[in-house]
């Protein structure tokens, strides 16, 4: 089952032409979920070949321009491609007065519903259940109220052998009764456990999304053994100072976090547009956390089990 990041944006503030502002994209078993919508975002989803009506659900970390200026223009797109089916949006509370002054003085009226989720400040915990994944909220540290997110897949069901069905030709109920753990006796008399009819489902698959924020080992519950964590390294560790002021990480930083936190991959973003490309964070962050990789517009990442 799809499990797959596309990286839109990598950059932060101020977007230079090889990167755009921030925004990412997570197909989950063809289910698509836009995060943060920074300008350009459109451009992004067309190089990519993303349809932007099959988005159903857009999460939007804070209200820093870089992060949702596009939403309104791709909001509006969708309106003009005929969109007519939901869509929801996650954010802060005040995401909405932001929507719904940005139509009121257009007069917008999108031909679709938009669900709005509000988040208050420091909110944390299980949060929305959009059927296939369920996401959870935590907070961040940053000059605003900023909320970082984890994005799971429900667990799937365990699966009869083939070769047990071909073998045995088990009825609905006894098929049935196998999925509910129960053993299976064959018409010989013989027993066979339902371990070995069994093929276990692999663990759910999850996603951590946390930009912007400053160094912040609190966090570190909420991540713990994620499979791939998206952690923002906007400066190299010689720009530590740069880092404190404006609350951001230091890719040194995201990576203490990621080796805390015992995640399986880190994937470190929103870089300064000082830095013409990523190498000398990747290389500060790969020194404490190894399996760490950077971001760049157009990056795919699968996420393996």
């Amino acid at each position: 089952m799809t499990f797959e990041l596309t990286v839109l944006g990598s950059g932060s503030g101020a977007p230079i032409p090889s990167r755009y502002n921030s925004a990412q994209v997570l197909n989950v078993h063809e289910r698509f979920v836009l995060i943060d919508c920074g300008e350009g975002t459109q451009f992004q989803l067309r190089r990519n070949s993303i349809n932007f009506n099959r988005i159903e659900l857009i999460l939007i970390s804070h209200l820093h321009g870089d992060h949702f200026f596009g939403l309104a223009g791709l909001l509006n797109t969708m309106h003009l491609l005929g969109r007519t089916k939901d869509i929801h949006i996650v954010g802060h509370k005040n995401l909405k007065v932001y929507i719904d002054t940005i139509f009121k003085i257009s007069h917008f009226k999108p031909g679709y519903s938009i669900i709005f989720h509000p988040i208050e400040d420091n909110q944390e915990g299980e949060f929305l259940d959009m059927n296939k994944y369920n996401i959870y909220i935590f907070p961040l540290k940053h000059r605003i109220v900023s909320c970082g997110y984890r994005i799971t897949e429900k667990q799937s069901e365990s699966k009869i052998k083939k070769e047990f069905i071909l073998e045995n030709s088990p009825n609905i109920e006894e098929i049935k009764a196998i999925k509910n753990g129960a053993d299976f006796t064959t018409d010989d008399g013989k027993l066979i456990e339902n371990k070995k009819i069994m093929i276990a489902a692999p663990p759910p698959r999850s996603y951590v999304y946390a930009s912007d924020t400053s160094y912040y080992p609190e966090i570190i519950p909420h991540i713990k053994n994620v499979n791939l964590l998206y952690h923002e390294a906007t400066f190299d560790q010689s720009k530590y100072i740069n880092a404190r002021e404006k609350f951001h990480s230091t890719a040194e930083e995201a990576a203490r976090i990621a080796k805390a936190a015992n995640v399986n991959q880190l994937l470190i973003g929103h870089f300064s547009a000082r830095y013409k490309d990523a190498e000398v964070l990747l290389n500060e962050a790969k020194k404490i956390f190894p399996n760490t990789i950077a971001a760049n517009d157009g990056l795919q990442v699968i996420i393996n089990y």
